[in-house]
């Protein structure tokens, strides 16, 4: 895990005697789609409904003791992904929150950036993570994987004026645009605000790291991950990307709205 991850893509195959859907017909269904989706500023009843997702997104390997645990540790880590955000944005449909994105803008206007220590909301997200969870082997040896992992990035992450915080799309909604409308939607706020450099970590075994190599992103330094590890019970290996945004091209959405204070 870490300072921003981004579930994998499944592509999920029809039923077997399901009739296909002619091209037309998906487009048509696609765009039907988009236009029921809206996308607003994070609210703190959302804290919920993100850890959900994050939940879906990254399934507790052997490292988890309990599902308790696992609850306990997401809502921890979305309340710790906000609190170092000044740029969230939340995708929603009429059933709720479908994705979203938590980033940070240096000179951003829609918001203050929050005042950040050497190790972040990492010592509050630590302190609750224990209030509900009692002391032992496993949750001391995940608490130390998270700090290792966290210690790594920033020894690594080249100094940047935006990053990606965390980054999640539900599993029913990718393939959809979701996750490349959030990205768009960021990295054109980002640009608007004079930033140059974008950097996220990510990881090869529960993230789909080709996402960003897609959109531009250079693969600027590599690790192996602990908290990953730990958490999915498989080698993992984390990797930090930049992207440029003097190199992007075809950046020429509407601008995007301000957010209020």
């Amino acid at each position: 895990m870490g300072t921003a991850l981004f579930p994998c893509h499944f592509d999920v195959l029809p039923p077997p005697f399901a009739p296909m859907m002619p091209e037309r017909e998906e487009k048509i269904l696609d765009s039907i789609d988009k236009a029921t989706i809206s996308y607003r500023e994070y609210q703190p009843r959302d804290l919920s409904a993100c850890a959900r997702l994050a939940e879906e997104a990254w399934p507790p390997g052997p490292g988890m003791v309990s599902k308790k645990q696992e609850a306990s540790g997401m809502r921890g880590y979305m309340t710790y992904s906000v609190g170092v955000a000044n740029w969230t944005d939340m995708a929603c449909t009429s059933e709720g929150v479908v994705g979203f994105l938590f980033g940070r803008i240096d000179n951003y206007s829609g918001a203050p950036l929050p005042k950040r220590s050497l190790l972040g909301e990492l010592p509050t997200f630590i302190r609750s993570f224990f209030i509900e969870n009692r002391m032992t082997p496993r949750s001391i040896s995940f608490t130390w994987s998270l700090l290792l992992t966290e210690l790594k990035v920033k020894l690594r992450i080249p100094k940047s004026d935006a990053s990606i915080e965390m980054f999640i799309v539900s599993s029913k909604h990718r393939g959809k645009g979701v996750g490349s409308e959030l990205m768009d939607r960021f990295l054109r706020a980002a640009k608007e605000s004079g930033a140059s450099l974008v950097t996220v970590y990510t990881d090869n075994m529960m993230s789909n790291w080709q996402f960003y190599e897609k959109r531009g992103f250079k693969k600027v330094g590599t690790f192996h991950d602990n908290i990953t590890s730990h958490y999915s019970g498989l080698d993992s290996k984390g990797i930090i990307f930049a992207l440029q945004l003097s190199e992007r091209k075809g950046m020429v959405s509407p601008s995007t709205p301000k957010r209020p204070n």
